[in-house]
C-alpha cells in the first residue's frame, strides 16, 4: 500500500511540475487527465502481456477447463460476475460445466488468472491440511481492513494461531449457551418493534431489513460487549449509520465498474472515490467507538480490581473474557482490531442470514406454515406473547428447547446453503504445492465460491438449486462431507462465532415466525442481491407483515 501511495504522490508531483513549466494555465480537467494517464498507462503493459501472450501460451493452467462464457477484454470473466442474478450464480454454472475437474480456470479483472476448486480433495487441502500455505490475498486483506480492521479474520500464520487460541474461551460451548437469554430478549424486542409498526392495522408493507440489522447490532453489543446500545430505536446513531454506509450495496453501473477497476489497479481505498470516502468515514466512526468501548471496559475492570472485587457475573461478555483471559497477551491495537472485527462480522452475517431467511419464507409460504406449526407446538407461550409479558418466554425459551426444533434446524441449514451470507472467499498460494493432482504455483489466486459449492448437483442432487429444508433428513454420503456445505468454511480458519450466530439466528426466527406472517409485497417479485463482504438486498426487503392468530 505504501508503494502505491508513493506512486500516486509522484504522479501528482509530476503534474504539478508540468503545470508550472510546460502547461501553465491548464484547466483542472486537463491536469486530472494527465495525472490519471501517468498512473494508468504504465499499468496497461502487464495486462496486455497477459491478454496477448501469457494467458494463451505460457500459463501453467492451460490444461484446466475454462467457462464457456467469453471473457471481456478488460474485466475478464468478472464481467459476468458483475451482471449475475445473485452472488455466485455464474460460478455455479461454470463449475457444473466441468463436474470431473478439481479446478476451473477463469479470468478476473485485467485478465488475471483465478482458480476455483471444485473437488472435496482440493477443498480439504486448501482449507484444512495446507490452510496456512493458502493465505488471504493482500488486496482482500486491505479491502476487509477498510471496514473490519486487522483482527482475527485478517491474521495469518502464527499470528492467526495465537489470536484464535486466545479467543477460544469467549466462544466455548458453555459460554454461548449462557448467552441464549440475551438472544431471546433481543429477538422479542424486534418482535415488539414490528408489532408497534403494525399497530391496529391488519397488514402492512415495510422494509424489514434495517430492523433486522439494528437488532443484530444490539445483540453483539449486549452479548459481545456487555453494553446496551438500542440501535433498534436509535436509527440515526452515528455507528448505525456508519455500518449502513460501509455495507451499502450499489446497482451495477459503468461508474461502479470503473471504481472497482481503480481499486484493482491502485489498491482498495487509495483513490478517493465517493465509495471509498464513504467507507473511510465509516471506519473512522467505528474505530473511535471501538477504542472508547475498550477503555471503558478496562477502566471498569481496574476499579473492580482496586476494591478487591472480581468482574461480576454480568460481565461475562466476549470483550470482558478477551481482556481477562488474554491479560498482557494482547496489544491495545489487537484488541481494537478484534473488537472492530466482532462488531462487523458478529452482526452483519447474522443480519444478512435472517433477512435472506425471511425472504425465502415469504416466497415459500408452505415452508413458513410448517415452521410456525413446529414453533407453536413446542413453544406455546409464543402464541399469547405480548409486549408486556417477556419474563416467562425468556425463561422458557432455553438453549435446549431452541436446539430441539428439528424443522427449524433443517430450515436454517437450507437457507444458509441456498444463499450463504458470505458467498465467496479467496486465497493465494505462498509456495508451489500439489493439490488434487494439479501443481498450484506460488502466487496463484484461488477463489472458493461458497455459493457454488453449496449447490453442486453432483453432491446435492438434481434439485440442488431448489429450496427444500426436508433434504436434510436424508443426505447423500457426498452431502455429508464437511466440504459440501461451506457457509462457515472448514479447517483452522472456520468461523469461530458459528455457534453464536446459529443460536441467535434461530431465536430471531422463533420470535418472528411464531407471531407474524411474512409475504411477498407482489407475488413472484424478484429482488436484487449483491455482495459487499456479505450478501445484501440492493433495494431493501419490503414484505407484507401481519399477525397470525
Amino acid at each position: 500500500m505504501a508503494s502505491t501511495k508513493f506512486i500516486v504522490s509522484c504522479a501528482g508531483a509530476a503534474v504539478y511540475v508540468a503545470y508550472k513549466t510546460i502547461l501553465p494555465g491548464a484547466s483542472l480537467g486537463t491536469l486530472a487527465l494527465l495525472w490519471f494517464l501517468l498512473l494508468t498507462v504504465p499499468q496497461l503493459f502487464r495486462p496486455l502481456f497477459r491478454v496477448l501472450i501469457y494467458n494463451n501460451f505460457l500459463s501453467p493452467y492451460l490444461q484446466l477447463p475454462q467457462p464457456t462464457d467469453k471473457p471481456h477484454w478488460f474485466f475478464g470473466h468478472a464481467y459476468h460476475l458483475l451482471n449475475e442474478a445473485f452472488p455466485g450464480a455464474a460460478q455455479i454454472r461454470w463449475l457444473e460445466e466441468h463436474p470431473k475437474s478439481p479446478f476451473i480456470r477463469y479470468l478476473g479483472f485485467f485478465q488475471v488468472e483465478r482458480l476455483a476448486p471444485r473437488s472435496h480433495a482440493a477443498l480439504q487441502t486448501i482449507l484444512q491440511t495446507a490452510s496456512y500455505t493458502f493465505v488471504k490475498p493482500k488486496m482482500t486483506r486491505e479491502a476487509l481492513a477498510l471496514i473490519i480492521g486487522d483482527g482475527l479474520l485478517n491474521a495469518e500464520g502464527d499470528s492467526h494461531k495465537r489470536q484464535r487460541k486466545l479467543l477460544m474461551p469467549a466462544f466455548s460451548f458453555g459460554h454461548i449457551k449462557s448467552l441464549t437469554p440475551v438472544f431471546v430478549e433481543k429477538a422479542l424486542a424486534l418482535s415488539n418493534h414490528i408489532a408497534d409498526r403494525l399497530g391496529t392495522d391488519a397488514e402492512k408493507v415495510f422494509d424489514v431489513d434495517p430492523m433486522v440489522h439494528s437488532t443484530t447490532l444490539d445483540v453483539i453489543f449486549k452479548a459481545g460487549f456487555g453494553t446496551e446500545f438500542n440501535a433498534l430505536d436509535n436509527d440515526d446513531h452515528p455507528l448505525v449509520q456508519a455500518y449502513r454506509h460501509a455495507f451499502t450495496v450499489q446497482k451495477i453501473t459503468n461508474w461502479l465498474r470503473f471504481e472497482v477497476a481503480l481499486d484493482r489497479i491502485f489498491g482498495p481505498g487509495v483513490i478517493p472515490t465517493s465509495r471509498n470516502r464513504r467507507i473511510a468515514a465509516s471506519k473512522k466512526v467505528i474505530g473511535k467507538f471501538a477504542a472508547d468501548l475498550i477503555q471503558e471496559k478496562k477502566q471498569k475492570q481496574k476499579i473492580a480490581s482496586t476494591f478487591g472485587k472480581t468482574t461480576s457475573t454480568n460481565d461475562k461478555d466476549i470483550l470482558s473474557i478477551l481482556i481477562q483471559e488474554g491479560k498482557d497477551a494482547w496489544t491495545d491495537r489487537e484488541i481494537i482490531n478484534n473488537l472492530m472485527t466482532f462488531l462487523a462480522a458478529g452482526h452483519e452475517t447474522t443480519s444478512s442470514a435472517t433477512s435472506i431467511a425471511l425472504y425465502l419464507l415469504a416466497k415459500h409460504p408452505e415452508v413458513q406454515s410448517k415452521l410456525r406449526a413446529e414453533i407453536r407446538e413446542h413453544i406455546p407461550e409464543i402464541v399469547s406473547y405480548r409486549s408486556g409479558d417477556k419474563t416467562d418466554l425468556v425463561a422458557s425459551l432455553t438453549y435446549e428447547k431452541v436446539e430441539s426444533l428439528k424443522y427449524l434446524n433443517n430450515f436454517c441449514r437450507e437457507s444458509l446453503r441456498i444463499i450463504p451470507p458470505v458467498p465467496i472467499t479467496s486465497r493465494q498460494a505462498t509456495e508451489d504445492i500439489m493439490v488434487d493432482g494439479v501443481l498450484i504455483k506460488k502466487g496463484t489466486l484461488v477463489f472458493i465460491v461458497i455459493a457454488a459449492i453449496n449447490q453442486l448437483k453432483s453432491v446435492w442432487g438434481d434439485d440442488a438449486d431448489k429450496f427444500n429444508p426436508d433434504r436434510w433428513n436424508n443426505l447423500s454420503p457426498e452431502a455429508l462431507s464437511p466440504y459440501s456445505f461451506l457457509t462457515f468454511i472448514q479447517g483452522p480458519r472456520s468461523c469461530i462465532g458459528r455457534r453464536f450466530s446459529e443460536i441467535e439466528f434461530k431465536c430471531l426466527l422463533i420470535a418472528l415466525i411464531g407471531r407474524f406472517e411474512f409475504a411477498e409485497r407482489n407475488p413472484g417479485e424478484e429482488v436484487a442481491l449483491r455482495s459487499v463482504v456479505t450478501t445484501k438486498f440492493v433495494d431493501g426487503l419490503p414484505l407484507k407483515v401481519k399477525y397470525v392468530e
